[in-house]
């Protein structure tokens, strides 16, 4: 029977919790559940993206305009601006003026842990050397880890052939134990949900900007950890999104 230990392993996500053992007032909350991280490459170098963003339009028409794109035009690059808006909207820390220290995303996430990391592929964006970049959430800006040879290893690993014609490669991986160390193995299932409510995001944004998207799981994912340096932690590639013209 097919699927017989996915099922079994999803059981064990079951709600295991004794109803009412959790303090349910964040006052009596451990610190290192209140604490949201995030993650930088301090010695790497920085790419500073603008929010200037431009208007995105009338929420009915980006729904109805949203579909998985697996047609690309290799041809043609992608904005700075596009991407620092696809980012923003979709990962990014919103503005609060009436409580700067109320950190929040665009996206629910379980406890406010934010387990979630994006990593990019960039091959065609104008302004940018093509090669692999980490998307620090904080400061809204892009930290170069990997150039065009690590590009040309992160392509090899996708399955589809169209998916390597993308101008940008969008990753998103689980960083498991922020989320563990409150929810235990229930926050499995949270982080799953997680990451769909930040790709759903991506896709309305790209939508909303006219450019092609499509959401996959179509890749080797131990080479990719091996090329984002994450195979020996407890971070793992999750999913995944290709978007271009």
């Amino acid at each position: 029977m097919f699927g017989i230990f996915s099922k079994l392993f999803h059981k064990q996500t079951d709600f295991d919790f004794q109803i009412g053992s959790l303090p349910t007032n964040p006052q009596y909350w451990p610190k290192e559940w209140k604490e949201i991280q995030y993650k930088s490459y301090p010695r790497m170098p920085k790419i500073e993206l603008s929010k200037n963003f431009p208007d995105l339009g009338k929420f009915e028409n980006i729904l109805k305009n949203r579909r998985s794109t697996r047609e690309f035009n290799t041809g043609k690059e992608l904005t700075l601006n596009q991407l620092s808006t696809l980012l923003y909207f979709s990962a990014g820390v919103k503005s609060n003026n009436a409580n700067p220290n109320l950190v929040r995303r665009f996206y629910p996430s379980g406890g406010a842990r934010y387990p979630l990391e994006i990593y990019l592929g960039i091959k065609k964006v104008d302004e940018i050397d093509s090669g692999i970049y980490h998307y620090n959430v904080k400061e809204h800006l892009l930290e170069n880890i990997g150039g065009s040879e690590y590009l040309n290893e992160l392509l090899s690993t996708l399955y589809y052939p169209w998916s390597r014609n993308a101008a940008i490669i969008f990753i998103i991986t689980a960083a498991w134990d922020r989320n563990f160390i409150k929810y235990k193995d229930r926050g499995y299932r949270i982080v799953l949900m997680e990451a769909g409510h930040l790709a759903q995001n991506l896709a309305l944004t790209a939508a909303a900007l006219n450019i092609g998207c499509c959401n996959l799981v179509g890749f080797h994912d131990k080479k990719i950890n091996e090329i984002l340096d994450i195979e020996n932690s407890d971070e793992s590639t999750l999913y995944m999104a290709v978007l271009g013209e």
